[in-house]
């Protein structure tokens, strides 16, 4: 019986080495290819960058690239349908964790946002890499509706017209700036 259990205890903490393994590798796989990494939000300017959108109960909220889900799940909160995409095995499984934990109803979906419709969107967030903007904001002038708001953490979008720049790095140096955009 003993020889049964430590056999069972075995296979279980093999199973979940495996499993992590997984993700991570094929997460380091997703990054070679998407060249973003995973680097999440401070969550002190979660609710900050949220407000910037002034998101009503209804309207669709859109994270491109998710990572945990927390903005997915603040934006939730506030009544959006909130949808968000992610490639990266370890940042998908963590926010379906986050939404589950969090009892939200955000969706997120594991695909590449650049091969999503977000024409319907009136909201969206993203925190990616100053080498994929310009790509990003050419889906988002084809497909963004007037008055969709855009906003972007670290890097901003090359060529359309800033609405408003928060600076976070004054009050902290781990922060950067928060831009936002209007269709």
């Amino acid at each position: 019986m003993f020889e049964t259990i430590l056999l069972f205890i075995a296979l279980l903490v093999a199973t979940v080495c495996t499993i992590v393994s997984l993700l991570i590798g094929t997460s380091v796989i997703a990054l070679f290819f998407t060249r973003v990494p995973f680097v999440p939000t401070p969550g002190r300017n979660v609710k900050m960058i949220i407000d910037q959108l002034d998101l009503k109960p209804g309207q669709i909220f859109y994270d491109l690239g998710c990572g945990d889900g927390r903005f997915l799940i603040e934006a939730g909160r506030r009544g959006a349908k909130a949808i968000g995409f992610e490639v990266s095995p370890w940042a998908f499984s963590k926010a379906k964790l986050n939404i589950l934990i969090n009892r939200s109803k955000a969706k997120i979906f594991f695909k590449n946002f650049f091969s999503a419709d977000v024409s319907d969107a009136d909201g969206i967030f993203c925190f990616l890499m100053d080498k994929v903007m310009p790509k990003v904001e050419e889906k988002l002038k084809k497909e963004l509706k007037p008055g969709a708001k855009i906003v972007c953490y670290g890097f901003n979008l090359p060529t359309w017209p800033v609405v408003k720049i928060i600076d976070l790095k004054p009050q902290d140096k781990k922060s950067s700036k928060i831009y936002l955009y209007e269709k």
